[in-house]
């Protein structure tokens, strides 16, 4: 299949991931489909639930590529290697030529816990040496570090005193300090109706925009040269997720009747649930059930004769 053919076939299951979908599909053909000795790592940067990982599951499916995911890999101390070897056996297994792609959860953790640099460096030398282990030759997986970029607020010092911050010009945060040359000059400090002083919301933002693009390190942006970022959702982004074939709605079809699963003010219900959430679309599930027992309750025709869903 042809990249364009692949992405036809994608493109309405992920709804509003178009442009990091096609950037997606385009570095992964690249790598796997046409023979290249270029292998790209990627990083998957969005808002926590924006389908960042369904959209490289579906992709990896579709293209026939093996892949496995390793959760809470990074913790302090460094990284666990019991769960990389776990995530590399379960590759290993499905390929047939020592060729595929392990997905990092949570990589912002690699961050916050001080083990970024010597992982990245390993995955520069192509070899992973795992101690007892020995050396694992990593030369053709596609490293996917998967980052939450609402959750990067983590990586900063706790009561950091954005004021003092900014007379000083010397952040506390050593992520902050990494994009300081790039503030620009029109952000101030603005004084409140109470007389405190504080940082403007436009610093704030900038700072937040900043961060996004430059909190990758110059050698992990050499290890990590894609960068491909997922759209924030917006309420509507939201209700087209809910429609789409790999929706997790889809599993409540035999239990909510078609005419209660299908209406507006249902599906509304379960949007503004999912918008509120600080998990995005991981909260489709809670957002779903709940809204439907509290309509069951009300007396609505929700559940289809012989449900056991409540």
């Amino acid at each position: 299949m042809t990249v364009q053919m692949i992405y036809d076939l994608l493109k309405n299951n992920m709804c509003f991931q178009d442009e990091a979908l096609k950037k997606l599909i385009w570095v992964l053909y690249k790598d796997f489909c046409l023979d290249s000795n270029f292998k790209q790592n990627i990083m998957l940067l969005g808002e926590r639930g924006s389908g960042k990982t369904t959209m490289l599951r579906e992709t990896a499916t579709l293209m026939d590529i093996p892949m496995a995911e390793i959760y809470n890999m990074f913790m302090p101390g460094g990284f666990n290697v019991n769960l990389f070897l776990n995530g590399f056996s379960q590759m290993m297994e499905q390929s047939e030529d020592g060729r595929g792609i392990l997905l990092l959860h949570d990589f912002q953790d690699s961050f916050i816990y001080g083990s970024s640099s010597s992982f990245i460096s390993m995955l520069a030398a192509g070899q992973l040496f795992l101690g007892d282990y020995g050396y694992y030759d990593i030369s053709n997986i596609i490293f996917v570090g998967e980052i939450d970029s609402n959750q990067m607020e983590h990586v900063f010092v706790e009561k950091r005193d954005y004021y003092e911050d900014f007379l000083n010009y010397e952040f506390l945060s050593p992520t902050l300090n990494a994009i300081k040359d790039y503030l620009r000059d029109d952000n101030q400090i603005v004084v409140t109706e109470d007389g405190h002083k504080q940082v403007s919301l436009q610093l704030e933002q900038y700072i937040s925009e900043q961060i996004k693009k430059r909190f990758l390190s110059a050698s992990c942006s050499k290890v990590f040269p894609y960068k491909i970022f997922t759209q924030g959702m917006r309420t509507e982004d939201i209700i087209k997720a809910l429609y789409s074939p790999v929706s997790i709605l889809n599993l409540y079809r035999d239990d909510l009747t078609e005419e209660y699963i299908n209406s507006a003010n249902f599906i509304n219900k379960v949007a503004y649930y999912i918008m509120e959430s600080d998990d995005g679309l991981h909260s489709a599930a809670h957002a779903i059930e709940d809204v439907a027992l509290s309509d069951c309750k009300h007396g609505e025709k929700v559940l289809k004769k012989g449900s056991l869903l409540f």
